[in-house]
Parts: C-alpha cells; structure tokens; sequence
C-alpha cells in the first residue's frame, strides 16, 4: 500500500483528499504538512511513496518545496494539486521536477487515475492543462509553407493524450 503525504495549507482540503484515498484503498495517509518547510522536515523521518503537493503555500511554495525535496529523496514521486492557472506555474513545477499536475477543479475520477499513474512512476497532465498548452502551442506556431516538420516519436502514454485534441 503506498505511503502518501498531503501537502497543502488548507484544512479541509487535506482531509477531503485523506479520506478519498483511503476509502477508495489508493494509500494511506502517514503525515500531512500545512507548508513546504514542515514537509521537508517531516522527510528527515519518512520516506513516502507519493507526495501530494499544493503550489501555493506560505513559507515556501511548490516549486521550492519539490526541489529541495527532490535533493533529499531523489526519486519521489510528487503529484501538485493546484488552483495556479498560468502556464508559466505549471512549467516551473514541471522544471522542478513534479511527476504530474491535476487543477483542483477537476473531479475526483481524474485525482484518482493521477494518484495511480503516478504512483506507477509515470507522468500524468490534468486534461485541462494538456489543452492549454496545445491552444498555447497552436497560438504561437502556426506553420507557414516554409516549414519543415519533423516526425516526433511520441509515447503511448503520449499518443493518448493527443488523441483528445
């Protein structure tokens, strides 16, 4: 059973997500943290298999909480859960080094097929980011009769995606 730390400043949205995973026998919640600095000194004790993270948080946001992270426990895995809609966010998570990112506004299907593909040690995209990226990319690449198009060898996981656009 995955061993699964919540990360976020908001009460009651940690102990809806606690309760989610373990009524649906997703993991078991072992320790939760209002802020990125309480996480990582719970991580001098615990070693979980899946972090749940916030992006917003006082004292050290996402980004710097999954970075610094990352540096004590290379290979964890850290699904952010966020409200943050700009691309830039979402890129400076990714260069982190999270492992998949779901909007808080999604639904309680999409968390729990994130919490899974990501515990398998994939990446997962909440489907209302993967389209503002294509509009962002179809925004500022329109190809012209001069462009050269290069064949991308994508993932399956990849390839699946794709096909909902």
């Amino acid at each position: 059973m995955n061993k699964i730390i919540i990360v976020d400043n908001h009460t009651l949205f940690c102990e809806g997500i606690k309760l989610l995973i373990e009524n649906e026998g997703l993991g078991e919640v072992t320790a939760e943290a209002k802020n990125g600095q309480s996480f990582l000194d719970i991580l001098k004790t615990q070693q979980p298999d899946l972090v749940i993270m916030n992006m917003d948080m006082p004292l050290m946001d996402g980004v710097e909480t999954t970075i610094n992270a990352l540096q004590m426990i290379p290979n964890l895995r850290i699904l952010v859960l966020t409200m943050l809609s700009e691309m830039a966010n979402y890129l400076d998570i990714l260069n982190a080094g999270a492992m998949g990112i779901v909007l808080k506004t999604s639904g309680k299907t999409e968390l729990e097929k994130a919490i899974k593909i990501v515990s398998n040690g994939e990446s997962y995209y909440s489907y209302e980011l993967l389209k503002q990226i294509m509009v962002n990319a179809n925004l500022k690449s329109q190809p012209t009769k001069n462009t050269i198009l290069i064949p991308i060898d994508y993932a399956n996981r990849e390839k699946e995606m794709l096909e909902y656009f």
